[in-house]
């Protein structure tokens, strides 16, 4: 048992030790209750919206099969130039990882993908805004004045 002092607004700081028990980081959502004269602290992930099908009993039905099927090689398609070996030591730090942050492998790489996704949309609009900077003849130096006189304009509009 950990004795922890309120603090102003009734802050209090959970424990490192019974922080990293439970999985629990900053940004998480708790949950708090009394049960029989005891103040209970539970945490409690937030699902969005778009993001709710995942967690479903047959969702997660397929889920599983699909990881036994990775576990015992059962992989079906055409694999070309793959190395089987990275992709595993891959699958087990991804693994490593989703314990660590207490989400699942295939929501690890669903938020991977999605991050590259966005990194290489970002590229291609450098690589667009990096050739029509060249076309119209401006210098680094003008891009941040046009972006200033047009937030300028907006903000007076």
């Amino acid at each position: 048992m950990e004795l922890v002092k309120v603090k102003r607004n009734y802050q209090i700081t959970i424990p490192q030790n019974l922080r990293k028990i439970i999985r629990l980081t900053v940004g998480d959502y708790v949950e708090v209750d009394i049960k029989d004269d005891t103040l209970v602290i539970r945490p409690v992930k937030v699902i969005h919206p778009d993001q709710e099908y995942f967690f479903t009993k047959e969702w997660q039905e397929k889920e599983a099969e699909a990881e036994r099927d990775i576990a015992e090689g059962k992989i079906v398609g055409t694999f070309k130039n793959l190395d089987f070996q990275e992709i595993q030591e891959v699958l087990q730090e991804a693994e490593k990882i989703a314990k660590e942050e207490n989400r699942s492998r295939s929501e690890l790489m669903r938020e991977a993908l999605r991050r590259y996704i966005a990194e290489r949309e970002l590229r291609r609009l450098q690589r667009y805004g990096m050739k029509k900077a060249k076309e119209l003849g401006l210098k680094e130096e003008d891009v941040q004045r046009l972006i200033d006189e047009y937030r300028a304009e907006q903000a007076n509009a």
